[in-house]
């Protein structure tokens, strides 16, 4: 079979549009789609890479902020109750609490243990039941000394029960105070 010179030139057309759609295909589409991706790429890391620079730029700051707080957290743990021994803490605020009573001239006519609970995981809440008699000025003035003093302290009830007692303008309060102590380990 002998191929006339024009089917030679549409045949030598067919072998170079193959060649060509081979070319196309493998070589210059992937390189074309690799180029357009690493632009997404090469954005993303740059994106990522500034986020990293800023992360690292704020680090000594946040390390500041962190002692900060932590000076803070070991000032306020130096108002939580001494020792590991609930008992020996609802003690201790207990003799506390008559202080407090006694610089205000509070009278203090009975303190009640009350069973300790865990508070958080760390801590334990050290409640005491207490009855007292006053003027509601003395008794106003001692909670606060007790809730704004050196130790955690904060009122779970408070009964104010007012009256003359004694032909004096006084007040008979029972409340349930806590303070908080760090739990054994």
């Amino acid at each position: 079979m002998k191929l006339n010179s024009r089917d030679r030139r549409a045949l030598m057309l067919l072998a170079f549009s193959a060649v060509l759609f081979l070319f196309l295909n493998y070589v210059v589409v992937p390189w074309g789609e690799k180029v357009m991706t690493s632009n997404d790429d090469l954005r993303m890391a740059e994106k990522k890479l500034r986020r990293e620079k800023e992360m690292l730029a704020s680090a000594p700051l946040i390390e500041a902020q962190v002692k900060g707080l932590q000076s803070r957290l070991d000032a306020e743990e130096q108002k939580l109750l001494a020792g590991t021994d609930p008992n020996q803490a609802t003690a201790q605020f207990q003799q506390w609490i008559a202080q407090r009573a006694s610089e205000q001239k509070v009278e203090l006519l009975r303190t009640d243990f009350i069973e300790a609970k865990p508070y958080a995981d760390d801590y334990v809440r050290v409640p005491v039941r207490l009855e007292m008699i006053g003027p509601i000025t003395q008794v106003v003035q001692f909670i606060n000394s007790m809730t704004h003093g050196d130790r955690i302290v904060s009122v779970d009830e408070l009964n104010v029960n007012s009256g003359y007692i004694d032909k004096e303008k006084k007040v008979r309060c029972s409340m349930v105070v806590s303070a908080l102590m760090r739990k054994a380990s």
